[in-house]
C-alpha cells in the first residue's frame, strides 16, 4: 500500500509539470481520452490542477495497466520526450536499482590519521560544518565544535547512497578549506588513499566535480520558517509549522516539530521552534559564502491575509532568567504570503517569479497606494498589472478592507515587496523613511537587513521617526525561489499537536 502511495505522488508531481494540465479544459480533454482507453468515465470539476491530476492517476491505477495506458496518453497529448520520461519513472518503480553497497565507520588507523591531519590544518569550523550540512543534503550539525570535534560527531553515521561516509567527506572539504598547500596536499592525499581502498574512488571525483560547479548564495542565511494557519472551527486554535534552513548560501530547509496553540501562544510557539534550532544561530561573527559576513538570522512568517498585520516582530523569547525581548531585536523578521505558497495557479505563480527576477536585475519601483485608492482599487490594480517593472508596494496597513485587497491584489499580481505601518494610514513623512531605507540597500537583497537595523534601532533607542517607524513597521519580503512545503492542515492533527512547555 505505501508502494502504491508513493507512485501516487511520484506520477501526480509529474503530471501536474505538463502543459496540456495547465488550464481546466486541457485537463478535461485528457480525462475524456484517458477514460475512453480505460473503459471508464473519468468525473473531473476543473477546478484545481492538482486534484484533477489526482483523480485521473487513481483511475489509471485502478485498472490493470492502467499506468502504461496514462504513458500513452501523456505521448498523444503532450509529445514522445514526455512519455518516456513517465515511462522512465514507472520502470525505476518496478524495477529498482538494488542499493549500493554501503561501508561502515572508519578504521582505528583512518580516525587516527583523519584526526591528526584535522589538527594540524585548522580549517575554520564554522565554514566546514556548513559545507558538510549541504554536502549530506541537510542533515543536522551542531554549531561551535572545532574540526576533530564535528569528525568526532559524524564517525559512526551511516554511508551516503554513493558508500562515501560523511567523515571522509568531512576531510576532502577539509582539505578545500585549508589555507596551507602542505596540508591541503595531506588531507587530499588520505581521503584518495581511503577511496582506492575501499573502491571509491569515482565516487569523490564525482563529488568534487559537482561542488566545482555547484554555486552558492550569498544572500541565504540561516533562517527559521514559520507558516501559522487557523483551524477556523470556531476553536481559535492554530497549527504552528517551523522549518529550519541550516546552512548559509543554500535553500534546503528541513521541518522541525509542529504545535498547536492558539494567537496567544505563537510567542511561546515561535520560541519552541527557535529552541529546536538554537544551535544553529550560534556562530557569531563567521563568514558566509565568498567570505562575506553573514547577515542575521531571519524568521520568515507564512500567513494568510487576515494574520498578515499581527506584530509578529513583537513576539517576544527568553533567554535565561533575562526580560522578555522582540524577535525584532535579533533576528530579521519577514512576512510572506501562505494563500500564495500553496496556490496551484501557474499564471501567479510565473507573474511572481518574474517580479521577483525585476527586483533582483532592476531593483526597487514602488507602486504606492494611499488612501484615497480604496474607491478607485479596479483601477490601481490594473495600473499596477499593467507596469512590470514595478517591484514593491507601500500602503497603509491591511488591517481595514480597501488596503487589505489592495494586499491581495499585490500578491496577485506578483508582488515580493511590500512595505506598511501597522497602525493604519502610511504618513508621508513615514514613507520618506522608507524611500530612504530603499535608496541607501546598495541591491535588494540588501533591504532585509536595512529593516532589521531600523528595527533594532527602534527597540535598542526608540528616538526620531525612523526608529519609532522601525517599532510598527509591516515587511513583506516573499522570494520565490524559497519555498517550503506548505500543506493544508489535517484536521486530525488539531486533536494530535500540542504546542510545547
Amino acid at each position: 500500500m505505501d508502494g502504491l502511495r508513493l507512485l501516487l505522488g511520484r506520477l501526480t508531481n509529474a503530471l501536474c509539470e505538463l502543459g496540456c494540465m495547465e488550464d481546466a479544459h486541457g485537463r478535461l480533454h485528457f480525462g475524456v481520452v484517458l477514460g475512453d482507453l480505460l473503459g471508464r468515465q473519468i468525473d473531473l470539476r476543473g477546478v484545481k490542477l492538482r486534484e484533477d491530476v489526482v483523480l485521473m492517476v487513481r483511475a489509471a491505477l485502478n485498472v490493470p495497466g492502467g499506468e502504461r495506458v496514462l504513458v500513452e496518453v501523456v505521448r498523444i497529448l503532450e509529445g514522445d520526450l514526455a512519455g518516456d520520461n513517465l515511462d522512465d519513472l514507472l520502470d525505476q518503480w518496478l524495477n529498482p536499482a538494488p542499493p549500493p553497497v554501503l561501508h561502515g565507520p572508519l578504521s582505528r588507523e583512518d580516525e587516527a590519521s583523519a584526526r591528526a591531519l584535522l589538527a594540524a590544518a585548522a580549517p575554520p569550523a564554522g565554514r566546514l560544518r556548513d559545507a558538510l550540512v549541504e554536502e549530506l543534503n541537510g542533515g543536522d550539525l551542531p554549531t561551535g565544535l572545532t574540526p576533530e570535534q564535528l569528525l568526532a560527531h559524524v564517525l559512526d553515521r551511516n554511508a551516503q547512497p554513493d558508500g562515501l561516509p560523511p567523515a571522509v567527506l568531512l576531510a576532502d572539504h577539509a582539505a578545500a578549506l585549508s589555507a596551507d598547500p602542505g596540508h591541503r596536499t595531506a588531507l587530499t592525499g588520505w581521503v584518495d588513499d581511503w577511496a582506492r581502498r575501499a573502491g571509491l574512488t569515482g565516487a569523490v571525483d564525482e563529488r568534487r566535480r559537482a561542488r566545482r560547479t555547484a554555486t552558492a548564495d550569498p544572500d541565504i542565511p540561516r533562517c527559521l520558517v514559520v507558516s501559522v494557519e487557523p483551524a477556523r472551527d470556531g476553536t481559535g486554535e492554530i497549527v504552528v509549522r517551523p522549518w529550519l534552513n541550516t546552512a548559509p548560501g543554500h535553500w534546503d530547509p528541513q521541518p522541525g516539530e509542529p504545535a498547536t496553540t492558539t494567537l496567544d501562544g505563537l510567542g511561546a510557539a515561535v520560541q519552541g521552534a527557535l529552541r529546536q534550532g538554537a544551535r544553529l544561530w550560534a556562530a557569531p561573527g563567521e563568514t558566509g559564502p565568498g567570505g562575506r559576513p553573514q547577515p542575521p538570522p531571519y524568521i520568515e512568517f507564512i500567513l494568510p491575509y487576515d494574520l498578515l498585520n499581527h506584530d509578529v516582530a513583537g513576539l517576544t523569547f527568553r533567554i535565561g532568567d533575562g526580560q522578555p525581548l522582540p524577535l525584532s531585536l535579533k533576528y530579521g523578521v519577514h512576512l510572506r504570503s501562505l494563500e500564495r505558497m500553496r496556490t496551484d495557479d501557474v499564471l501567479v505563480r510565473d507573474q511572481w517569479r518574474e517580479r521577483w527576477r525585476t527586483l533582483r536585475e532592476h531593483g526597487v519601483l514602488v507602486h504606492g497606494w494611499r488612501e484615497p485608492d480604496g474607491a478607485r482599487l479596479g483601477a490601481w490594480q490594473a495600473g499596477l498589472a499593467g507596469e512590470p517593472r514595478h517591484t514593491a508596494v507601500v500602503l497603509d496597513a491591511p488591517s481595514d478592507v480597501p488596503a487589505r485587497e489592495a494586499l491581495k491584489a499585490a500578491i496577485a499580481e506578483g508582488i515580493g515587496l511590500a512595505i506598511w505601518d501597522r497602525r493604519g494610514v502610511f504618513r508621508e513623512e513615514r514613507r520618506e523613511v522608507v524611500t530612504a531605507l530603499f535608496a541607501a540597500a546598495p541591491t535588494p537583497a540588501r533591504i532585509p537587513v536595512a529593516v532589521h537595523l531600523l528595527r533594532r534601532n527602534a527597540e535598542s533607542e526608540g528616538r526620531g521617526p525612523g526608529e519609532l517607524l522601525g517599532r510598527h513597521i509591516g515587511f513583506f519580503w516573499d522570494d520565490p525561489t524559497r519555498p517550503v512545503d506548505v500543506q493544508p492542515t489535517d484536521p486530525g492533527d488539531l486533536a494530535s499537536e500540542e504546542a510545547p512547555a
